[in-house]
């Protein structure tokens, strides 16, 4: 397979990303009225990736996700998915070199899966340091988080534990924690949760960011942190939606 696929992939998915918060300053189109102009995007780029970026694979894999992407772009809340698959594509593209050795990892499956388990209970111990350090403070605010989980649709719900620790790891662990290190990799995988306008769910983020990038820093392996972040957001979907 190409690496450049992945990089057509990263560059549609980051113009429908720009595309879906840009269109909360402008006025909508009708759906069908955008159409023609859509049309008229889409064979000028597929032919550009096609001449810059190496050829027919990456003009194909353009061309494929810009349309999927124009047919599900009314739904509410996609631009969630067209930011995993940004992250998602960029990581592949960048540590394409590397992929035998992420792959295989730090042992066996067994051994890696149970990594996993581990690593999902040092993440709910932080969790509950972080939860008492916010009661103590008085920022506790977990209440807005669980009005914005709630009101999403269940696609999204269902990105959280499913794309979502794939994407967030492989990109903010995997690709940033060689690169830049644990602080600054986690800081940067914090900042993503800004919507939120919780101080609850930044504490959170930061907390876990921190154990997953220790984590990655000594196995250099991601299926471990994938497990365990899959895990994390799992328990805690269900908590907010169907306990509380």
């Amino acid at each position: 397979m190409d690496r450049r696929i992945f990089l057509s992939i990263f560059i549609s998915s980051f113009l429908f990303l720009a595309g879906s918060y840009l269109s909360a300053y402008l006025y909508k189109s009708a759906f069908l009225l955008s159409t023609p102009l859509f049309a008229v995007f889409l064979l000028v780029s597929t032919i550009a990736a096609y001449f810059l970026n190496g050829g027919r694979n990456p003009a194909i894999a353009f061309f494929i996700f810009s349309l999927f992407y124009f047919l599900i772009s009314q739904l509410a809340a996609i631009q969630t998915l067209f930011l995993h698959i940004s992250l998602l594509s960029l990581a592949i593209y960048f540590l394409w070199d590397e992929r035998a050795q992420l792959i295989q990892g730090c042992g066996s499956m067994k051994k890696r899966v149970a990594y996993g388990f581990l690593i999902f209970f040092i993440l709910l111990a932080a969790a509950f340091a972080a939860n008492i350090i916010i009661y103590f403070t008085g920022f506790a605010d977990q209440l807005k988080v669980q009005q914005v989980v709630s009101g999403l649709p269940i696609y999204i719900v269902l990105l959280t534990f499913t794309l979502g620790p794939f994407s967030e790891e492989l990109f903010f662990r995997a690709l940033l924690v060689p690169r830049v290190g644990v602080p600054l990799s986690t800081i940067l995988f914090m900042a993503t949760h800004f919507a939120y306008g919780s101080i609850s769910e930044l504490a959170g983020a930061f907390f876990l960011g921190f154990v997953l990038a220790n984590a990655y820093y000594y196995l250099k392996d991601p299926l471990p942190c994938i497990i365990a972040h899959g895990l994390f957001n799992l328990l805690a979907i269900i908590i907010m939606l169907w306990v509380f």
